[in-house]
C-alpha cells in the first residue's frame, strides 16, 4: 500500500525580484537592477511555520509581498495549493486572495488614517462578501477581543492608538477571513 503525501500549502522555487534602476534623463533607461531575492526556495506545508531570517534590506518584505502578489516575481515559481500563481492575474488570484493574508510590518503606514477600526478590521469580509453568523460587527468585536483590545474601540480611528495597538489592529485584519496562509512581515516590530 502507498501513502500520498499531500501537497505543500506553499512551494517557492527560484523565485526572483529584481528591481529596475533608471537613469538618464528624463530617466526612462533602465541602467541595472537592484537584487531584491534572488533564487530563492522554500516550502511550508499546512500547520507549519517558517521563518525568514536575515539582516535589515535581505529581501524578507520583498519575498512577502511576493508570495502574497502584491508584487509580480521576475522569475521562478510561486504554487498555493498546488495552483501556480506566480503571473496569475487579479481575476485568476481572487480564489486565493481570501485564503493568503499579511500581517504588515509598518502599522502606521497600513492603516487607512480615515476609516475607523471597525471598519479596516471588516474591510476584507466586505471585499469577499463574506457575512459571519451575527454579523460582521460582531466579528469585528469578537476579533479585537482576540487580539487583546477592548471591543468597544470598534468606532475609534487608528490615530487614537499606541503602534502596538495598531499592529495588532493589523492582526486582526489578517485573520478576519480564516486564511489558510498569513504571511507576517516582522508583526511583533511595533509590540
Amino acid at each position: 500500500m502507498s501513502s500520498t503525501t499531500p501537497s505543500p500549502l506553499l512551494d517557492v522555487s527560484g523565485l526572483t525580484k529584481h528591481f529596475p534602476v533608471m537613469g538618464g534623463f528624463p530617466f526612462k533607461r533602465k541602467i541595472g537592477a537592484v537584487q531584491a531575492v534572488d533564487g530563492l526556495d522554500f516550502t511550508v506545508g499546512g500547520g507549519e511555520s517558517l521563518g525568514l531570517v536575515g539582516e535589515s534590506g535581505c529581501g524578507k518584505s520583498t519575498t512577502g509581498r511576493l508570495i502574497t502578489r502584491l508584487l509580480e516575481p521576475t522569475g521562478g515559481k510561486i504554487s498555493y495549493r498546488g495552483q501556480d500563481i506566480t503571473h496569475a492575474s487579479r481575476k485568476e488570484l481572487a480564489p486565493v486572495r481570501s485564503e493568503i493574508q499579511m500581517i504588515f510590518q509598518d502599522p502606521y503606514a497600513s492603516l487607512n488614517p480615515r476609516q475607523t477600526v471597525g471598519k479596516i478590521i471588516a474591510g476584507p469580509m466586505e471585499v469577499n462578501d463574506i457575512n459571519p453568523a451575527g454579523g460582521r460587527e460582531a466579528r469585528v468585536r469578537e476579533l479585537l477581543e482576540t487580539v487583546g483590545l477592548n471591543p468597544e474601540h470598534f468606532n475609534r480611528f487608528p490615530h487614537e492608538f499606541s503602534g502596538g495597538q495598531r499592529q495588532r489592529i493589523g492582526v486582526a485584519r489578517a485573520l478576519a477571513l480564516e486564511p489558510k496562509l498569513i504571511v507576517a512581515d516582522e508583526p511583533v516590530s511595533a509590540l
